[in-house]
């Protein structure tokens, strides 16, 4: 039995193939080392400035190469917020005035008493992410991202937030 197990374990090893993975340069890095990185960024400055009625172009600023975070407003009058522009998400949330969390002192937080045109929906909401939770409820407003405007969009208002201290961003 033991030679049996020992002639599996010695066909299995034959199988194995070892690949060498190389990392290549990120178009970043190839830029920085010839020093042309500043002039790209400028240049396309400019072209992130269009506006087309029929194209929304919005800055957006990379958050050490795991997020893009740009700011919109939320209600009316607008309320302006740094928000993660998170592809993997649907959801679009920030930080409530009433929020008791202390991630929410540090960020900015939307007032629907200050906003004419917020209707709150009520429906409690709870998403979990990898690197934390929040909890709050749904409302709905005027939602703005550049030259885009989606009126009643529903979004989360969080009550509580762990994970989120000291990033960068009120929201997601």
């Amino acid at each position: 039995m033991k030679w049996l197990v020992l002639l599996g374990l010695v066909a299995l090893s034959e199988c194995i193939v070892i690949l060498p993975l190389k990392k290549m340069k990120t178009l970043r890095e190839t830029l920085r080392e010839k020093n042309l990185l500043n002039n790209f960024l400028e240049e396309q400055a400019y072209r992130l400035s269009k506006n087309d009625s029929k194209i929304t172009i919005h800055p957006l600023r990379n958050y050490l190469d795991t997020a893009y975070v740009g700011n919109i407003t939320i209600g009316t009058p607008p309320q302006e917020f740094r928000v993660v522009f998170d592809t993997g998400s649907a959801n679009l949330w920030v930080p409530c005035i009433t929020c008791t969390s202390p991630a929410c002192y540090t960020h900015k937080t939307f007032n629907p008493q200050n906003s004419s045109s917020f209707r709150e929906v009520g429906s409690p909401i709870t998403i979990f992410y990898g690197s934390g939770i929040i909890q709050g409820f749904l409302g709905s407003d005027t939602v703005r991202i550049g030259n885009l405007v989606s009126p009643e969009q529903s979004f989360g208002l969080s009550l509580e937030e762990y994970g989120f201290d000291s990033l960068p961003f009120d929201g997601i």
